[in-house]
């Protein structure tokens, strides 16, 4: 008689992908053929902690270069749970009395700083014309979960208590993020709701192609490579930095949104994101869930781009749309809850 036995088969999830190139844009072929001369590794995360870092921060200085320019820009620390927190304040003139938007970095709560996002909140600031104020939260592994959740929901907070001794309004203010900075600007109002007595004062989110929850899915299948840093072993390698126990807290409703209350306190919401990320599915859904609560959503699902793609305007229309449409969605609410 037979013996059906199973097979020994290596898991490759990569090889059932398409190849991404042929279907990327324009100006994001430009971006990857730069990328490919100049820092081809910068996303490979077959490295220590500490060098992915500094790879990081030498690939993101070219695509930092020009754009808009502030009025004054002003660096300071907020007391955070375990320290000082650095904080940078853009002006987008001396008009006093601006509404603020708090932007909290991407980069897998691993890498990134505000110096790495310099030039998108820039753009924010130019677009919605509104103070921009960045949040350098202490990066994983050496502050794991939920450090910058806490580090990042004191800072809103402070610039809400303290908002006239910074020329600001401490009424309706913003919450913007990329990639794992989107993760944390959306718990962030979740946790300023479930903790601090309301977040009626948050009248907006800024939500760039973030992960809430999902951590597979069709998205995850179909997309993700080495091009952007997002295969499925890179995002488990950020994650495995980020978590104490990530078995465990990978479902905490404060990481996984989609695991949490999301039926009030969420204010008006813009989301983007590439139709060749991995966290496409991510946005999608969180999209259908907001409309169908009755939150005033947006959501644009940008052709040929992989993720972080809002990091290369000096290349990219696609990026300097998305950033100049997510400004003007900040300052349309304004326009409509001051009428």
């Amino acid at each position: 008689m037979y013996k059906f036995e199973m097979p020994a088969v290596k898991i490759n999830g990569e090889i059932n992908k398409q190849d991404p190139y042929p279907l990327l844009s324009e100006g994001m072929k430009k971006v990857i053929d730069y990328q490919a001369e100049h820092s081809a590794d910068a996303f490979d995360t077959n490295c220590s902690w500490d060098e992915l870092r500094r790879k990081y921060v030498e690939e993101r200085r070219f695509w930092n270069e020009g754009g808009p320019k502030p009025h004054k820009v002003v660096n300071t620390e907020v007391e955070g749970p375990i320290g000082p927190i650095p904080v940078r304040l853009y002006y987008p003139d001396d008009k006093p009395g601006r509404n603020a938007l708090v932007f909290i970095h991407g980069g897998g709560f691993t890498v990134g700083s505000n110096d790495t996002h310099d030039r998108m909140m820039r753009s924010i600031m130019d677009a919605a014309r509104c103070v921009v104020i960045g949040v350098d939260y202490h990066l994983a592994p050496e502050a794991k979960f939920p450090i910058p959740l806490y580090e990042s929901a004191a800072v809103v907070r402070y610039f809400h208590e303290n908002a006239l001794a910074y020329d600001i309004s401490p009424e309706n203010m913003g919450i913007g993020g990329d990639s794992g900075g989107a993760n944390l600007a959306l718990t962030v109002n979740l946790y300023l709701r479930d903790v601090f007595g309301g977040n009626d004062y948050i009248a907006a989110l800024l939500l760039y192609y973030g992960a809430y929850g999902m951590l597979d899915g069709p998205s995850w299948r179909r997309n993700g490579t080495s091009l952007d840093g997002m295969r499925k072993e890179d995002m488990m390698a950020y994650m495995s930095y980020y978590f104490e126990d990530m078995e465990k807290e990978k479902e905490n409703p404060y990481f996984a949104a989609f695991n949490h209350d999301l039926t009030y306190g969420i204010p008006p919401s813009y989301l983007c994101c590439g139709d060749l990320d991995p966290l496409l599915g991510d946005s999608e859904l969180l999209y259908e869930i907001l409309k169908s609560k009755g939150v005033r959503t947006e959501l644009d699902v940008i052709p040929g781009v992989l993720h972080a793609f809002m990091h290369y305007g000096r290349m990219m229309d696609e990026a300097v749309f998305c950033l100049r449409k997510s400004g003007e969605f900040y300052a349309s609410v304004l326009k409509e809850k001051e009428s």
